[in-house]
């Protein structure tokens, strides 16, 4: 069955492990940590801030049209975490070793490092925007394509490591700010890279290698 949720407190620790659903009726916010580990978290079109890690082991978390924020990072070790319309903010590390992530269709935002280990990204034709703020952010692509990605980064430097980094055909690499360093890696584009002469980002092929479709670096 439903199980709801109604409250305007803040908790602690929450851990969803019944079968079913539970369903939010008002906003939630969690002071630790956030599990899903059975059943079905329907966020309803609510917001769901949590300050410490967010788990989701089993079951699946359904987004909303809201925000979904995630200030110690999100991580996926079975289940299903399926994204809405709304924005996912991961504040941290994104990791996802089994079960499977889609992409929102609203703004979807990293600043830790991204680490796919196993698990399935369903990219969409969606954007994941890559906005760390301090040190290196590196993205373990796991193999997997991205649509359209982001560099939005006032940190040191958005760096591939461990695996090279491929675009669906049709994605756009669009740079705001920051650094993208391929670390001798190969990024395969997946549509025409021109960046504005305006726009204070830089690529850094650093030994990597550049490919696909056409780009103008001037």
């Amino acid at each position: 069955g439903t199980k709801t949720l109604t409250t305007q407190e803040t908790f602690n620790n929450v851990i969803h492990s019944g079968a079913g659903t539970l369903q939010l009726l008002t906003n939630l916010s969690a002071a630790g940590t956030f599990i899903n580990s059975a059943g079905t978290f329907n966020a309803n079109l609510l917001t769901n801030t949590v300050t410490g890690l967010a788990t989701v082991n089993g079951g699946t978390y359904l987004a909303s049209t809201a925000t979904q924020t995630f200030n110690g990072g999100l991580t996926i070790s079975g289940g299903i975490f399926t994204g809405s319309s709304g924005a996912v903010d991961v504040n941290g590390i994104l990791a996802l070793s089994s079960g499977t992530l889609t992409a929102p269709s609203g703004t979807f935002t990293v600043s830790g490092n991204w680490n796919k280990t196993g698990g399935t990204w369903t990219p969409g034709t969606y954007t994941v925007v890559f906005d760390g703020t301090s040190g290196t952010q590196t993205i373990n692509s796991g193999a997997s394509n991205f649509y359209n990605i982001t560099i939005n980064n006032t940190g040191t430097s958005v760096q591939l490591v461990t695996n090279n980094l491929t675009q669906t055909a049709g994605g756009v690499l669009a740079f705001t700010r920051g650094t993208l360093d391929l670390n001798s890696l190969t990024l395969s584009l997946g549509a025409n890279l021109t960046p504005a002469p305006t726009v204070a980002a830089i690529l850094n092929i650093n030994g990597g290698i550049l490919s696909g479709a056409s780009y103008n670096l001037t």
